[in-house]
């Protein structure tokens, strides 16, 4: 996993609203995010998706985007592999914000446009590959956990939801391809993934907390926690011998 990123402004002309994507018939598509296995391992061809994602606020680690990539370029019968393979090189993030309230977000331009290097080939004909790599910085989602209101009887959890654009950066002979722009969702909350289960000395034995994403604990999961939050993730008490 990638999570080095280098800003980069300007890379997408693709309004939040646009319908029409210039690169679709690139050659290089975004299928969707994976839902990863269980040691976040990524099968490019796997058919199980998320369609949105979630993320606490408080996480350490930015959110982990798993996309499944295709090659659509075709070759001719006899025509060699090799010059319409694609050498993927990197991924280009765009960030905004559904909610017009964090539009004036006091952070660094370079947190909602950037480029994360990574790398791989994918072959034509329907070739496949999966990738994974930071779509959200942690330190943006600090500054928007900083800003994200306190809970209400009427909004007991607070939260807000990311546009986020991902297109995939590689070349093919000479060539630049870049991929259609995958939109994906992703929800920041504050402590939203934490779920307090009671008393750890009421837990029946063989009791298994569930633990979060596999990616990211704070991230497509619960953490199951006892003795209000203190335990994470929540332990049944130890069996006398």
């Amino acid at each position: 996993m990638n999570v080095r990123m280098l800003a980069l402004c300007g890379v997408l002309g693709l309004g939040a609203g646009a319908c029409v994507d210039n690169y679709s018939d690139s050659g290089l598509r975004i299928l969707g995010n994976v839902a990863p296995g269980g040691q976040c391992d990524v099968d490019s061809s796997s058919t199980t998706f998320h369609d949105d994602g979630l993320i606490d606020a408080n996480s350490p680690l930015g959110y982990v985007f798993t996309p499944s990539v295709i090659n659509d370029l075709q070759t001719r019968e006899g025509e060699p592999i090799g010059p319409k393979t694609i050498y993927v090189t990197a991924a280009r993030v765009r960030i905004s914000f559904y909610d017009p309230d964090f539009d004036d977000l006091p952070v660094d331009a370079s947190l909602l446009r950037f480029q994360v290097p990574t790398s791989g080939a994918i072959e034509p004909n329907g070739g496949t590959a999966a990738y994974s790599f930071e779509v959200v910085p942690a330190e943006l989602l600090a500054a928007i956990g900083a800003r994200l209101p306190d809970p209400t009887t009427e909004k007991p959890l607070s939260r807000t939801t990311l546009d986020v654009s991902v297109q995939m950066v590689g070349s093919h002979g000479a060539s630049e391809v870049v991929s259609n722009a995958f939109r994906y969702p992703i929800e920041v909350c504050d402590s939203c993934v934490l779920n307090d289960v009671g008393s750890c000395d009421t837990l029946p034995d063989g009791f298994v907390a569930r633990t979060g994403g596999s990616c990211n604990v704070f991230q497509d999961g619960v953490i199951d926690c006892c003795d209000n939050f203190t335990v994470c993730p929540a332990t049944p008490p130890a069996t006398p011998n």
